[in-house]
């Protein structure tokens, strides 16, 4: 069985919840509305804005 989860929102919250939902083995992917969160996520697997810690790699994000 996958698990894959969508999260709307890649505010602190969305991304506290993507990222602890991707430690534990489920894939995410994540929306947000700045293109500069969403590449953050994507090529360097971090928001920076909110957080200085890595996200997991299975945390994938978009604007579309």
């Amino acid at each position: 069985m996958e698990n894959k989860v969508f999260v709307l929102g890649s505010g602190s919250w969305g991304t506290a919840l993507a990222s602890v939902l991707a430690d534990n083995q489920v894939d995410v992917l994540i929306y947000g509305r700045d293109k500069n969160e969403v590449d953050d996520i994507n090529q360097n697997h971090r928001n920076s804005k909110y957080f200085s810690t890595n996200l997991p790699v299975n945390l994938k994000a978009t604007n579309d």
